[in-house]
């Protein structure tokens, strides 16, 4: 049972909602009595704001399955979401999605990222005895500094450049000067990337390992998580300089640190079979390093129905509901996954296409089974009155493993990368790989290696990115690249309140 919650109550005390840029400065008044100076002084008060930050982080990620539309179908690697919104991705690379501009919108990751500041400059001020000791002190530190840098890690990999907010903001007072509404303009992705870096490594140095089975494991940050997150900023960062070998490095670090110190193991698909792959999905599994908790009980959840905006209507087909309509999701043969794993004789026992798929041979009923865990309402025989259990899975063992794969490869270290990428196949029953070991080959065998394990979990067209990998995605050219085309546009409601924005060059005059 999950036993933790994210409250919104406390995040909303203050105006420190307001960010630069983002939304209208002037419409977060502060809504309470509470002041910096009656708020901040205990623990208690902290444990509250930062699980309202959890809350925001959440929000940001879930709002209209935002998640999987960012890094799941702009991938188009498994699933045909056949929904006629995301097939403004998948269709024609076309981000501007009807009804969804919060698709297009950052200012959830910086409420998130924001709130977490203030997090961490009060209660480094408050003193040690405002809490039951130093460490649980730095550990509140350090989860809020996570949350910020992976909330600019997500502005990163999906604008791309992006404006930084390095000062707490209470009031909307702190918003104007001489009359005037401050503006911020983007930064230059790099630039977002060290401030996302430096949050990161604050965490690590924060934090202690946690432990499978711990109350708040996987689903709060420790020191795995922030490694794992480090390990992403960096490789993403080395693909987005030139191959920056400092960076690789680092990123190799982080992943051995990650492997080695976590405590997290992999789920052995071939022993464990749909025990083990529903353990995993349901959450806080031996094998989590962070997720997003989705849990009924807590009321965290929400409930299971065919819509477009939930990872369940986006995923899941017969038999899951009751005679659904032609746009029902499917395993498309017309999509990169499935043709890969047809072609790949060493596929043809792949425990994963019995696991993660309903029924992976049909093109016309086959379902993603990650966000299938639920829990009925009550005794309703109602196939629609369940609710969710399925956590989003942000960070996981397999993951890393292969990040360190692409880190070694791209460092010229071949039979350690194809070491992890078997240690990954192993698991599946699937063969060693024994293909070429050069660079071109090897990421592709990695890019499918992620492709089939991480499927609906966010992070295809991230990986697509970040491996210049775009084999299946027939609208995305050089040329398309070269202006930037990989980002989201800036939704133009931002550009409006905010002059300093300029929109990414693709897509102006899109809009």
């Amino acid at each position: 049972m999950k036993k933790y919650t994210y409250s919104k109550i406390t995040v909303l005390i203050f105006g420190f909602l307001s960010l630069f840029g983002c939304t209208d400065m002037l419409d977060q008044e502060p809504l309470g009595l509470a002041t910096p100076q009656n708020f901040w002084v205990s623990q208690a008060n902290v444990e509250s704001a930062l699980a309202g930050d959890y809350a925001l982080l959440k929000e940001a990620l879930t709002k209209d399955s935002n998640f999987m539309l960012w890094g799941e179908f702009t991938g188009m690697t498994f699933m045909d979401s056949q929904f006629w919104i995301v097939d403004y991705i998948e269709g024609s690379g076309n981000y501007v999605l009807a009804y969804r501009d919060d698709s297009r919108n950052w200012k959830g990751f910086y409420r998130a990222a924001n709130w977490a500041l203030s997090i961490e400059k009060h209660v480094s001020e408050m003193p040690d005895s405002d809490f039951q000791s130093k460490a649980e002190k730095n550990r509140l530190i350090g989860e809020a500094a996570f949350v910020r840098s992976l909330s600019y890690f997500y502005l990163a990999r999906i604008w791309g450049d992006a404006p930084i907010v390095d000062e707490v903001i209470e009031t909307s007072d702190q918003l104007i000067k001489d009359g005037y509404i401050i503006t911020k303009p983007r930064e230059n992705e790099l630039k977002v990337l060290d401030f996302a870096l430096a949050a990161a490594n604050k965490a690590i140095s924060l934090l202690d390992y946690s432990t499978p089975g711990a109350p708040k494991w996987a689903i709060t940050a420790n020191k795995a998580s922030a490694e794992a997150l480090k390990a992403h900023i960096t490789l993403w960062y080395a693909s987005r300089d030139q191959g920056n070998p400092a960076m690789l490095a680092q990123a190799l670090a982080a992943a051995n640190s990650v492997i080695g110190n976590s405590n997290a193991s992999l789920i052995d698909y071939a022993n464990e079979g749909v025990d083990g792959f529903n353990d995993m999905c349901i959450g806080q599994s031996k094998t989590g390093l962070f997720e997003i908790n989705i849990s009924s009980a807590m009321n965290e959840s929400y409930r299971v129905d065919g819509g477009d905006n939930t990872m369940t209507g986006l995923t899941l087909t017969d038999p899951f509901f009751l005679n659904p309509n032609s746009t029902a999701p499917i395993i498309s043969d017309d999509f990169y996954g499935k043709d890969m794993m047809n072609s790949d004789s060493d596929r043809d026992n792949d425990k994963r296409k019995e696991l993660f798929f309903s029924d992976f041979d049909s093109n016309e009923q086959s379902s993603l089974m990650k966000y299938s865990q639920a829990t009925r309402d009550g005794q309703s025989s109602d196939p629609y009155a369940r609710f969710s259990e399925s956590n989003i899975l942000i960070f996981r063992l397999a993951d890393i493993y292969l990040l360190r794969a692409e880190a070694n490869m791209k460092l010229g270290n071949t039979t350690a990368a194809v070491s992890d990428l078997n240690t990954i196949r192993s698991k599946a029953n699937v063969p060693n790989y024994t293909g070429a070991t050069d660079s071109q080959s090897l990421t592709k065998a990695i890019f499918d290696e992620r492709a089939i394990e991480l499927v609906g979990e966010g992070q295809s067209g991230f990986d697509r990115i970040r491996m210049n990998y775009y084999a299946g995605v027939s609208w995305m050219s050089p040329s398309r690249l070269s202006h930037q085309g990989c980002f989201w546009p800036v939704d133009p409601t931002i550009i409006s309140i905010n002059p300093a924005i300029v929109q990414t060059d693709y897509w102006k005059g899109k809009l």
